[in-house]
Parts: structure tokens; C-alpha cells; sequence
């Protein structure tokens, strides 16, 4: 939403300052939650939660001030140093409780507590970030189309989409204290849907938490809320251990005092200033920079935690140094650093649709980037058609990795291309992003699936099944690695934490006609509240057909699959009605994409985006903006995955986030659209709303 800024007050008081883009002030509902965030975060007053200095949520650019923890976060002490001694865990307990203590009695949850809130100092921690945090009585702002909270650390009721309370910020709290004690979660890691579903079923690992522990932490756990002791219960449990110095091991002071010391030496303010980037918008030309904070003159432009200052006379960008990159494929200026992106994708082959969306999308985001005279590098585009084939894709992948300019990749756009490649990415250490595959045999150390998977676009089916009051939901699925994928996760879901009856059907890809009237009809005998098809476009169209001439016209859904013209074109009158859950937003009806509408008409003779062009053209700016947060004359391979891991970004078509440890993907961007006269309607992501 914006960037955070370390600033200093005339008094030498360091503090960190969220400053909101402006294009996100004009929304008057967004501007309602940032005035929301900043009442609430004002009504917590505890020694151990970071306080709010100053604010001003009228401003153009509205902003948040609060106090600066030099210290590092718990996720990257626990990193750096090993897990925590228990008296230390105690004392992180007690300390923590007390912080959440006051979040509840100020009558709000804060939703997000995991070890990257959390910043260690010598006199104990300090729970930040209440951005997603809201009043238990707030039903009106919240989101309806995410998880709120870490993956890892969320509560079972948030994994499930329930209603959430203290208690859940105390299960959190459970999954912070082991992760401290043990250096790992308590329900594993991995892809997000695996998460999630241990999460709701499974017990917590707890090897290696201290036996003095045991008892609160399983407590913290319980499946149950009403079952969990309250913050104040855990806070006068653990009461004895006080942070009265000496609370932490002596690597982890080491640590905190190191991070203080740089504080202490920052140089004068003049020399210092870094100006933020152009706010990275969803319009086609620069915004202006918004204008600082009053009463403060910033120091710095921070992300994620890292603070980019000029020390040694040296500033983080040599913007006046000229940069020749042997060419810049028309792409801009030569005289700034050149960042070469690659394309692998179908351009000539069966999947040259969803390619040619891809190129154009990613190549007006390279022409709008490099147009802007204040960028301090330009990007050029190196494309490689694959032409959906596995070994002409394993020839692509092997051109783009030996070209040692091109620092990330974003492709392949057909699912089998990009099983082929992903050897020669992981071993050229080559970042490769995917907006189209979300395959999760895939994760490698170098992919990043810019979607949800192929498992979590059927969350919000399942929200949409209960918002519905729906029951004996038919689970269809034709046995493919993608079917597989959907369906299961789909059915265990229902079954475990909605309680509803699934019907689970196994009709392959291929079956005949007869076949496939039989099944339906078998279906159609046990009277379905929905039917769910989880397989491909071809498999998907057989069966609506077949569930046509049973003469079922109860719900009909189906995945992403069968998001295209194919499933259209052959299920014919008998795909009218039927709802499919998509990755793809259509940016001819999703408000966030009309400026890229407009643009891409205007560069491309008038076409309208097709599906996935405004994906492709997330992640080029989403890139983008990981190079201006490096801050680096020269970015290498090597470099973006892990900024690009700890990044969030809101694009045009979605909110991109990943999970740290592994990659997958924890934003938001899953669409709803109805066949209606041989054509999808948008319905937008909102299940309540369809």
C-alpha cells in the first residue's frame, strides 16, 4: 500500500513511517481502513507494542508514524543465532501475552502475530504491524476473498474463513513460542493448502519445546478457541520471568546491540536523502512524488526492513553513472542500468494465445517503465518462444539461462513447458515466475507461482458452498495431475472442517458417451445440493453435457481449467450456467485494471487484454519494484528471490504475496465468472457476491 520511510524528528527521535501511495488515498473505503488502522493502533498503550507517534490521515498522502525498533525481528534472530533458551521462551511469553492482553481489552484481534512482528530490543519485544488488525465488532471492512494471517502461525478459524477472536491471536502466539524453541513451525511448511490443512486436522510437532512449556504452549494449540487460555491467563503464568535486562542469550544482544550501533551512526540528514520511487500505480503514466511527511524530513527509503542509506559517501543508486548494455531492444534510455527480463512462452503453438498475452502485457510494461525519465535503471525484454513443446521449451529455457544479462524469467505459459525447465532454471539459479502454472509439483528454490495454486483456487469454492447453505456437494474428477490437485483438497476441506457430505465421482478424461450418461445420471440419482468439476476444459465439457441430458440444473462449478473458449466451444448451450473459478481477472471489468485497459488499447491497435495479459504485466512491475528495492547499481540472478519472497505488491490484477521459506504463493486473486450465452460473465472475487 505504500512504502515505509525511517525518519528522524528535529530532536534525533528515529521512527518508522508508513506513507500510503496516493492512488490508494482517492479510495474513499481504503482511506475509512487507514483512518480505522490508525484509531485502533492509538487505543493499544503497552510497553511491549510499538506506539504511534504522530499521523495524519487527512493528508494527500496520508501517513503513520511510530516509534523506530532498531533491533531485529524474532524470525531473523531465531535464524541468525538458533532457537531460544526457555528462560528466554518465558520471558518472550509473558512479554508478548502482555502486548496481546491490551490489543484484546482495547476490543480488537490483531490477526497477524508470527516471528516477523515481532523486533526484539534489550528490554523485550515489541508486537508492529496492527495493519490488517480490526475491531471485533468490524464486519463491514473485511476482506472476503483471503486468509488473513501468516500460513504457518494463522489460526484454524482464519485457515477456515471463520469468525475470529482473541483466541486466535493466542494460537498464534502458541505457533510463535515454537518456532522460537525450535527454530521450525508447528505445522510444518511447505505449499499453503498443506498448511492450512494441517493446521485444522493435524496436531502440533512440539519435539524440542522445553518440558516447563508443554503444557501452556499445547494449551495456546487447541483445535478449539473455547478451550485456549486467555492472554491475561498466559501473562500471569509466565509472570516470573521479567525482561529486567539480560532476558535474551548473549548472541542475540550481540545482535540487537549491532542493529543499534548503525542507528547511532547514521550521518546528517542532507547527506542521506534518498528520494522514494514514482509510486508504482496501476495508471500509464508517472504519479508524482508524494510529498514528505509534516513536521518530519526523511532520512531514508526503507523495504522490508532494510533500511537503503548512503554510507561511505556513496549513495545506493549511481544514477549519474552512464550503464551500456550492448542494446536495449527499443526498450529506453541506454544511459541507466539495464535490468533484462526474459519471456519463455507459447507464441506459435497451441497455447499461443495465453503467450501472446503474456508478451504484450510484459512488453507495455517495459515501454511505460522505461518512459519514466526519474527510473534509475531501464528494462529490456529478451522473449523465447517455446511453442508449448517440452523439448523446444528445454531449448528456450537453456538460451535465456546462458545469457547472463537476463536476471529473471517469467514463463513458460503452457503447464507441460514449464515442468521441462524448471532443471535448467534451478541450475542456472535463474528467478523464473509463472502468473499462468500453478502446478504444485513446480516448487523449486527459484519458481514463484505469481497465482494461487491449482488447490487454493478452490477455497474460495468452498466459501461460496457455505455461504450457500450447500450440502452433498459431487466432487467430479477425471484423474488428471490437475483434477488430482483440485479435487482433493476440495473434498478434504469439506468433509473436515465444513462438515458437509462430498460425493466423490472419478470419471477419466476420455470416457464415452455412454459412459459419461451413465455417471451423470448415477450423479444426478443422489439428488446433489452442487457439482463440482475439478478437471480439464476437454473433460469438463464432456460431463456438462452429459449432466445436460440428465437434465441436472442445480449449481455447476468448475476450475480454471476450463476458464477458456475450448470448454465454450464444446459444451456448447450446456455450459450456460455453469460458474468457473478462475486465476485470470478480466481487465475490461475489474475496476484496479481500467488505466491498463486504456493503455494496452492504446499501444495495441485498440484490442482489448485478453486473459492474463494484465497478469504478465504484474510481473514486470512487480520485479521492477524489487530492483528499486535492492537499491543496486548492478542486480544479479541470485538477488531477487529472496526480495522477491518477502515482497508484497498490489498489481492490477491481484495482490501478490509469497510465502519467505518457500515461495508459494499467499496474495489474493481468484475470480468468479458465469457462462451466460456462450460467454464468461466477471463476477469479480467476492463469493458473497455471486
Amino acid at each position: 500500500m505504500g512504502v515505509v520511510l525511517l525518519g528522524r524528528s528535529r530532536g534525533g527521535a528515529l521512527v518508522a513511517i508508513k506513507l500510503i501511495r496516493a492512488e490508494y488515498a482517492g479510495d474513499a473505503s481504503f482511506r475509512t481502513r487507514f483512518r480505522r488502522e490508525v484509531a485502533i493502533a492509538r487505543r493499544v498503550v503497552n510497553r511491549y507494542a510499538v506506539p504511534v507517534v504522530d499521523a495524519d490521515t487527512e493528508a494527500a498522502s496520508p501517513w503513520l508514524a511510530t516509534e523506530f525498533v532498531p533491533g531485529p525481528a524474532l524470525a531473523d534472530a531465531v535464524a541468525a543465532t538458533g532457537p531460544l533458551p526457555a528462560p528466554a521462551l518465558r520471558a518472550l511469553g509473558a512479554m508478548l501475552a502482555e502486548a496481546l492482553d491490551a490489543v484484546h481489552r482495547a476490543g480488537m484481534v490483531h490477526r497477524d502475530v508470527k516471528p516477523g512482528n515481532v523486533l526484539l530490543a534489550p528490554d523485550g519485544p515489541r508486537l508492529i504491524d496492527f495493519g490488517i488488525a480490526r475491531a471485533l465488532d468490524d464486519t463491514v471492512l473485511t476482506a472476503t476473498d483471503m486468509v488473513v494471517g501468516s500460513p504457518g502461525f494463522l489460526s484454524p478459524e482464519q485457515a477456515t474463513g471463520a469468525p475470529v477472536g482473541p483466541p486466535s491471536d493466542v494460537f498464534s502466539l502458541g505457533c510463535v513460542l515454537v518456532h522460537a524453541a525450535t527454530g521450525q513451525r508447528p505445522f510444518g511448511s511447505g505449499p499453503v493448502e498443506a498448511m492450512l490443512f494441517r493446521t485444522v486436522h493435524d496436531e502440533p510437532a512440539l519435539d524440542g519445546v522445553p518440558g516447563e512449556l508443554l503444557p501452556l504452549v499445547r494449551a495456546c494449540l487447541d483445535k478449539d478457541p473455547a478451550r485456549r487460555p486467555d492472554a491475561a491467563a498466559l501473562r500471569a503464568a509466565w509472570a516470573a520471568d521479567t525482561a529486567d535486562g539480560g532476558w535474551l542469550p548473549a548472541s542475540v544482544s550481540h545482535l540487537i546491540a549491532e542493529r543499534s550501533a548503525r542507528m547511532l551512526a547514521l550521518p546528517d540528514i542532507e547527506a542521506t536523502w534518498v528520494p522514494p520511487p514514482a509510486p508504482d500505480g496501476a495508471t500509464a503514466t508517472a504519479a508524482p512524488h508524494p510529498e514528505p511527511p509534516r513536521r518530519r524530513r526523511m532520512l531514508a527509503w526503507i523495504g522490508s526492513g532494510a533500511a537503503v542509506l548512503a554510507t561511505g559517501g556513496t549513495t545506493a543508486w549511481l544514477i549519474g553513472r552512464d550503464r551500456r548494455d550492448g542494446g536495449t531492444d527499443g526498450a529506453g534510455p541506454a544511459a541507466r542500468p539495464v535490468v533484462r527480463l526474459g519471456l519463455q512462452a507459447d507464441l506459435s503453438g497451441p497455447g499461443r494465445a495465453a503467450g501472446t498475452a503474456h508478451e504484450r502485457g510484459m512488453r507495455l510494461a517495459v515501454e511505460e517503465h522505461n518512459a519514466r525519465a526519474d527510473e534509475p535503471f531501464t528494462l529490456a525484454l529478451t522473449v523465447a518462444d517455446d511453442r508449448g513443446d517440452p523439448g523446444a521449451a528445454r531449448g528456450a529455457a537453456a538460451r535465456l539461462a546462458a545469457d547472463e544479462r537476463v536476471v529473471a524469467v517469467v514463463g513458460a505459459t503452457g503447464v507441460e513447458a514449464a515442468g521441462a525447465v524448471l532443471g535448467a532454471y534451478d541450475e542456472a539459479a535463474l528467478t523464473l515466475l509463472s502468473a499462468l502454472d500453478g502446478d504444485t509439483r513446480h516448487m523449486n528454490r527459484v519458481f514463484l507461482c505469481a497465482r494461487p495454486s491449482n488447490a487454493m483456487q478452490m477455497y474460495p469454492v468452498a466459501q461460496y458452498l457455505g455461504l450457500h447453505g450447500l450440502d452433498d456437494i459431487a466432487v467430479v474428477d477425471d484423474e488428471s495431475e490437475y483434477g488430482r490437485q483440485t479435487t482433493r483438497f476440495l473434498a478434504e476441506g469439506l468433509r473436515g472442517t465444513g462438515g458437509r457430505t462430498v460425493l466423490a465421482h472419478t470419471v477419466p478424461e476420455g470416457t464415452g458417451a455412454a459412459g459419461l450418461d451413465a455417471r451423470a445420471r448415477a450423479l444426478v440419482a443422489a439428488r446433489p445440493g452442487a457439482v463440482v468439476h475439478g478437471g480439464g476444459a476437454r473433460s469438463a465439457a464432456d460431463f456438462a453435457r452429459a449432466l445436460d441430458r440428465a437434465g441436472y440444473r442445480g449449481p455447476r462449478i468448475a476450475g480454471q481449467a476450463a476458464h477458456e473458449q475450448g470448454f465454450l466451444a464444446s459444451a456448447g448451450a450446456a455450459a450456460d450456467g455453469w460458474l468457473v473459478v478462475s486465476t485470470a481477472t478480466d481487465p475490461l471489468a475489474a475496476p484496479a485494471a481500467r488505466a491498463f485497459t486504456r493503455a494496452f488499447r492504446t499501444r495495441w491497435d485498440g484490442a482489448a487484454p485478453p486473459p492474463f495479459a494484465a497478469e504478465a504485466y504484474d510481473t514486470v512491475r512487480l520485479v521492477a519494484s524489487c530492483v528499486r528495492e535492492l537499491g543496486r547499481e548492478r542486480v544479479t540472478r541470485g538477488d531477487l528471490v529472496p526480495v522477491l519472497r518477502k515482497t508484497r505488491y498490489e498489481g492490477v490484477s491481484r495482490t501478490y504475496a509469497f510465502e519467505p521459506e518457500n515461495g508459494a504463493f499467499v496474495g489474493t486473486g481468484t475470480f468468479f465468472y458465469r457462462v451466460t450465452g456462450g460467454a464468461f460473465r466477471f463476477l469479480g472475487p467476492d463469493p458473497k457476491a455471486v
